[in-house]
């Protein structure tokens, strides 16, 4: 279903929208579940699959603190989001910024502080070179605009046609509405500072401290609430605490922040894999052969249906009951 973008491009998906129904849950279970997984096996591997993530977003969160991704120009754009966002990301804008190369934004019209632009955007397709125009908006008051293509909109990245408007315009500060807060490379993830199956955190003081305070902060809240001078100045005082814990915080440093990409995330669950149970022996003439002897009876071929087996069945031609060595 390739349309359905067209009706949601502003909608913010963050990336996640697929063309097949169940192509992100393959991705997320892959090497941990099949057509043939039990019940009980799902639930382990479920929990195994949940710990690997966690893992391979440390580690892709270390690399973005040790290794950095070089610009490929002198945009205000690239210098503010070199640092800031991770690598994985950051090379999705410098795939915009090398856009802007194929783009070329022409003026429409202007009206007071907002200026029409028609972009003229080329892109490599399978068959050759795609070739289309897009309107797009640029309101000089508050250094912002807005593509018809939808992209910054939908997954969070500012589109190429964006980027060329603001090279034309010589825009040398890039506005940091245009940066995403998921994005970044020392963003504080809020589930891993909360105990699951897959993690005990014993590991983490913070987690205790941050359990510690949840439950303060619920009996605080729940009297607060039942009046509305002291939930506003719950508000306030909370406001200025974070104020306050927010100067005071340290810089993150890949020392402090991911000392090691094998920090603890939990024990993990070995799945064995399922008993092998022997099948029942075959019955011929009533009775059941031995384990045994099955491969010292010769098979016969039945007289009525030329099917091969070593006992006495109905034949599914016939209906009749009938011993496969009888003569035809």
């Amino acid at each position: 279903m390739y349309w359905v973008p067209v009706y949601l491009k502003n909608t913010f998906w963050a990336g996640m929208s697929t063309t097949q129904r169940s192509e992100s849950m393959n991705a997320f279970f892959d090497g941990y579940v099949h057509s043939r997984t039990t019940l009980k096996e799902f639930v382990d591997q479920f929990n195994n699959a949940l710990r690997k993530k966690v893992e391979n977003e440390m580690a892709a969160d270390f690399h973005s603190f040790n290794c950095t991704v070089p610009c490929i120009s002198h945009l205000p754009v690239e210098k503010k989001l070199q640092p800031v966002y991770t690598n994985s990301k950051f090379k999705e804008v410098e795939s915009e910024v090398m856009g802007i190369i194929y783009s070329h934004c022409v003026v429409i019209k202007t009206e007071g502080a907002i200026t029409t632009y028609q972009v003229n955007d080329q892109r490599v397709v399978e068959d050759g070179i795609k070739k289309s125009t897009l309107q797009a908006y640029f309101n000089e008051d508050e250094c912002e605009a807005k593509c018809m293509c939808g992209l910054f909109e939908m997954r969070g990245i500012i589109c190429r046609h964006i980027l060329s408007i603001f090279a034309a315009r010589d825009v040398q500060v890039f506005p940091e509405k245009y940066i995403m807060e998921r994005w970044r490379k020392d963003i504080k993830r809020r589930y891993g500072l909360i105990r699951s199956s897959y993690d005990d955190l014993s590991g983490k003081p913070a987690a205790s401290r941050y359990s510690g305070l949840i439950k303060l902060c619920y009996q605080v809240t729940t009297n607060a609430c039942e009046n509305e001078d002291n939930s506003l100045d719950m508000t306030q005082k909370l406001k200025a605490m974070n104020d306050i814990y927010t100067k005071s915080k340290p810089q993150a440093t890949v020392a402090s922040t991911h000392a090691s990409i094998d920090a603890e995330t939990g024990s993990s669950k070995k799945v064995l894999s399922p008993r092998v149970v022997r099948g029942k022996a075959p019955i011929t003439d009533g009775r059941r052969i031995k384990p045994h002897r099955i491969g010292n009876i010769a098979r016969h071929t039945r007289s009525c249906c030329f099917a091969v087996a070593w006992y006495t069945t109905k034949c599914y031609f016939s209906g009749e009951l009938r011993m496969p060595w009888l003569s035809r």
